[in-house]
């Protein structure tokens, strides 16, 4: 029988301070190996903290930070071989060449080099599609060829999980899209990713599981689809379904941090209210959805299914469908469409799901 891997990011119970302002409160969240796992948060909440404590740039007042179940208190040198760290808005040297900045930093990073080739720098630069530049002036570069230098330095040591704050900040939407590819080829070579960023609708296309801070907590924590759920179940009075997030620590000697009473509570995602017994109620959702067909003919379709409410023409040649249940009840629209030779070339949420879910878990409280 295999044995469970280790979280390539542990974190449980973390808290820091700066003078008497508690900047993180006893946060908790796992980052499993192979998944780009956004990090989310309005401005002040703690994700840059909890980053550089992650980076060993910051040791923690309490609690244990491990990164492939090595901590980074303890053994920092051990993680920083496994860890690539892209700071917000972090500078580069604009007065060399991309080749020689990247060279710079292999001998920095004592990277293995055959003789004077440095193939690790090739590799590097293939990976990122920075080999046509390497010879540029990196001053004269776009802010979204410096974040590609940036994310060519962070990979020269072959890291196994990378930390990225903010890295399509300012960037063009061409660079946005650029930069969300690399990510999602960096994950189908096996990297762990995590991404702390403001841009929902960004993160949406490329993370399945998420953290969510405010006020130096984590208000929830999991895979998006669970996030989803237990949202859902408690918005309709029947109970949460359990918080995809690590234990917490309080207890009756241990009663965990304090709660200020003038706040209206958060939503509790980790408790379950029993509800009285009735058949649970499925909420709707909708879709957009593009089909090759005219409208009256794709309406037909999906209105003889039972859990379709409704049916509209929407903008841009979408079909806008209200419906009752979840992805399975989409899988069988599409499959329904399809078995009547219809063309089904999109189908997306009609409100990004991350965005629902960080507007309905936090309060947009500041610190």
């Amino acid at each position: 029988m295999n044995e469970p891997r280790l979280p390539a990011i542990s974190i449980r119970h973390l808290s820091h301070r700066f003078g008497r302002f508690d900047v993180l409160r006893d946060v908790s969240f796992d980052v499993h190996q192979g998944e780009i796992f956004g990090f989310i948060g309005p401005n002040g909440a703690g994700k840059t903290t909890t980053i550089r404590v992650l980076a060993t740039l910051l040791e923690p007042m309490a609690g244990r930070v491990k990164v492939l179940g090595h901590d980074v208190t303890l053994e920092p040198e051990l993680v920083r071989k496994h860890i690539g760290y892209m700071p917000d808005h972090a500078g580069v040297y604009d007065r060399v060449t991309v080749r020689e900045y990247l060279e710079f930093f292999a001998d920095a990073y004592k990277v293995p080099t055959a003789g004077s080739s440095y193939a690790v720098v090739d590799a590097s630069m293939e990976l990122t599609d920075l080999t046509r530049l390497s010879d540029k002036i990196v001053s004269t570069m776009s802010k979204g060829m410096k974040q590609r230098l940036q994310l060519a330095r962070v990979l020269l040591h072959d890291p196994k999980v990378l930390i990225l704050d903010e890295p399509a900040s300012d960037l063009d939407p061409r660079a946005r899209i650029e930069i969300r590819d690399l990510l999602m080829e960096l994950r189908a070579m096996g990297k762990t990713v995590l991404l702390s960023s403001h841009i929902l609708t960004e993160l949406a296309d490329v993370v399945t599981s998420v953290a969510i801070m405010e006020r130096g907590r984590i208000i929830v924590a999991g895979p998006i689809g669970e996030i989803s759920e237990a949202l859902d179940r408690q918005r309709r009075g029947v109970g949460t379904a359990r918080q995809p997030q690590a234990p917490s620590a309080a207890s009756p000697a241990n009663p965990g941090p304090a709660i200020d009473p003038t706040q209206a509570p958060a939503p509790n995602l980790n408790s379950f209210v029993p509800a009285a017994p009735e058949p649970e109620r499925v909420v709707e959702r909708s879709v957009k959805l593009r089909v090759l067909a005219p409208f009256e003919r794709v309406s037909a379709i999906l209105t003889d299914l039972p859990f379709v409410t409704s049916v509209r023409l929407g903008s841009m040649a979408t079909i806008q469908v209200t419906f009752a249940g979840d992805d399975r009840a989409v899988a069988m629209m599409v499959r329904s469409l399809v078995l009547a030779e219809l063309s089904v070339v999109s189908v997306e949420p009609e409100r990004n799901e991350l965005e629902r879910i960080f507007l309905e878990a936090t309060r947009g409280d500041l610190q």
